[in-house]
């Protein structure tokens, strides 16, 4: 089993680059089938960024996250679809973590998150702590699905939100915070 992850970006190359170094260093490149980003902007720098860090390239010229998401979750191969935000981490041997919970029977789940932007730190620690105390998942910075649950699903389509995506999820597979 093997896990595809979904980088939707908005002109983001090198918060996308840095997220890239972290999951190829924080990770088994046996359980990385691909990375794919899909990106709004047809830039220089991002097309750098996906060559140099050998991953795929979609592009959605409507700067819609939702979309980009739906975009690359049809491109992937994997069993998992882990999708994640730019400027964001998922924690060290995040896809041993998954591989485990989706062996547990664990059909989705999300990670709490960390954040790379050291000038808002106090907004960090605030949405970490709502995260933590509140499991505020209406728009999670990371999180992984089935890659046969989501199309199920019928993916996100580009009308609908992720709370009402969550709502399919859950009568389809079980939800885990981590």
């Amino acid at each position: 089993m093997k896990i595809s992850i979904v980088i939707p970006s908005n002109n983001e190359a090198k918060y996308v680059e840095d997220l890239i170094g972290f999951i190829k260093s924080n990770s088994n490149p046996n359980n990385i089938e691909e990375i794919i980003i899909v990106e709004s902007f047809n830039t220089s720098q991002i097309i750098k960024v996906a060559e140099k860090c050998h991953a795929k390239l979609y592009f959605n010229q409507l700067n819609d996250k939702i979309l980009q998401m739906d975009i690359g979750a049809f491109q992937a191969n994997a069993e998992v679809i882990y999708f994640i935000k730019p400027g964001y981490v998922p924690p060290s041997g995040f896809d041993v973590r998954i591989l485990k919970y989706v062996m547990e029977k664990y059909e989705m789940g999300c990670f709490d998150f960390e954040h790379y932007d050291s000038d808002n730190y106090f907004a960090y620690i605030f949405k970490t702590i709502k995260a933590f105390l509140l499991k505020d998942i209406k728009s999670p910075e990371s999180f992984y699905v089935l890659n046969n649950l989501y199309y199920q699903t019928v993916g996100f389509k580009a009308s609908n939100n992720y709370l009402k995506f969550k709502k399919q999820i859950l009568t389809l597979g079980k939800l885990v915070h981590n």
